[in-house]
């Protein structure tokens, strides 16, 4: 991947509140110091073109003399380094307008308007420096600049003067180069320690906000920082506390509920087995079991993301494999496809009940249950298809709630509680994964579990 690609997707941006508050101040020094030094090498230049013009012109007026005659050219007197002729001489270096026309501003602020001024500078390093370097023409170990100044006093009679200028590049960019780093150097070694001081406690609540409502909890987050970090954190700390008491009420009560309806039904269960057998004790038998089971799945939807047991690292073809051998001893009608190998830290008897009730889900409304696992970008996805009639696009997301069946006359003979995608969808997302229901072109649903990979 190119690095214009890789800009173009964000990899150069930082993610975090510290990152990108050193970059946004970094960024809008590099601007100040960028407009500073266009003004000062704008002021610089404009000092560097009159100091370029200005001797030249200064020679010219001190060679007038004070006579009373009218023309420029006839008060010329003859100079040395005064070059007088009918033709501009030949120009030597780059022609310089800028210098030619401040020239020409500070004839006419003498009095006098030439016709025509032109200029010309020759830098050292484009001539041969054994021939044309006066010794001693050097400043700073740098050759000096040579400006060639030609002025039209009168109809063919010019008045050519040979200066010299020191380059105006000399001190700007080293001034320009310590300046920014030493701005950088103030400003940004504070703010990196301010923004690392200030991320800390963020960091510990993010930490902290993923463990909330987990078997194992999260500690209290450090009430350190600003006052307005100090008063989150502590905000969140009590939150915390009311939720942890809610929940451990809430384990406390299903407990309860779980054991104070099932010995009741364990009772009835025992006293209809001694009725005498027919139709009416095989219903009262389907009933009890099916009480039961809906008092199973509203605990198991109750209890998801409180597991006890501690997450772990688990091929998931395995586990998938696993759970296929029991509806084949039941002879079930599954089938396997791809099972390739993805490693996960998950809560092994979660997934498996919520794979389960997948497998169960396509078998009994799609008649048969096609299961595989594959890895995609960087995720493990378990898939279960069947051969039913699939569901509406616009009841996908209904059916994932609680309580809700595609057939609403509650009847027992079509079976189930509602509650088996509700169970999938909780479990996926306590793992961090997430559920996806999709019907397939060919006719049935697609169920994708997807869970993250371990690394």
């Amino acid at each position: 991947m190119s690095w214009r690609q890789r800009l173009s997707l964000g990899w150069f941006r930082p993610r975090t509140l510290a990152g990108q508050t050193i970059l946004v101040v970094a960024a809008s020094l590099f601007m100040v110091q960028l407009i500073g030094f266009l003004i000062y090498y704008a002021t610089q230049r404009n000092q560097w073109i009159t100091v370029a013009a200005a001797p030249g012109v200064i020679r010219i007026l001190e060679a007038l003399d004070s006579s009373e005659r009218t023309e420029p050219w006839q008060r010329i007197r003859a100079a040395r380094g005064l070059l007088l002729s009918a033709q501009p001489p030949p120009r030597r270096g780059e022609d310089a307008p800028e210098v030619a026309q401040r020239a020409s501003e500070l004839f006419r602020s003498a009095g006098l308007a030439p016709l025509e001024v032109r200029a010309a500078i020759d830098e050292p390093r484009r001539r041969n420096r054994l021939a044309e370097i006066l010794p001693g023409d050097r400043r700073g170990g740098r050759a000096r600049l040579q400006v060639q100044l030609s002025v039209q006093l009168q109809p063919n009679r010019w008045v050519t003067v040979f200066t010299r200028a020191a380059p105006i590049d000399q001190p700007i960019l080293q001034r320009i180069v310590v300046q920014t780093l030493f701005v950088y150097g103030i400003v940004l070694i504070p703010l990196v320690w301010f923004t690392r001081r200030l991320a800390a406690p963020l960091r510990a609540l993010t930490s902290a906000t993923a463990r909330v409502g987990t078997p194992e909890g999260a500690p209290p987050v450090p009430e350190i920082g600003p006052d307005d970090v100090r008063g989150l954190a502590a905000s969140f700390n009590a939150m915390q506390d009311r939720i942890r008491s809610m929940l451990e009420e809430k384990d406390h009560m299903l407990g309860a509920i779980g054991h104070d309806l099932r010995t009741p039904l364990t009772a009835l269960r025992v006293r209809v087995e001694t009725a005498a057998e027919g139709p009416d004790r095989d219903r009262m038998v389907a009933t009890i079991e099916e009480m039961q089971k809906m008092l199973d799945d509203i605990l198991s939807l109750a209890r998801v993301g409180r597991d006890r047991e501690p997450p772990q690292r688990v091929d998931l073809a395995a586990l998938a494999d696993a759970a296929l051998d029991d509806f084949e001893d039941t002879g079930a009608p599954v089938t396997r496809g791809e099972m390739l190998r993805a490693v996960a830290t998950v809560h092994p008897r979660a997934i498996r009940r919520a794979l389960t009730n997948l497998i169960e889900n396509a078998v009994k409304y799609g008649g048969r249950a096609h299961v595989s696992v594959h890895v995609e970008r960087g995720r493990a996805v378990l898939a279960v298809t069947d051969e039913g009639p699939g569901i509406p696009e616009e009841r996908i997301q209904e059916m994932l709630q609680p309580f809700t069946r595609m057939e609403e006359s509650r009847s027992r003979d079509t079976g189930g509680t509602g509650l088996g995608l509700a169970i999938v969808r909780a479990v996926a997302s306590a793992e961090g994964g997430r559920l996806n229901l999709t019907n397939r072109p060919e006719g049935g649903l697609r169920a994708e579990l997807i869970l993250p990979l371990t690394r």
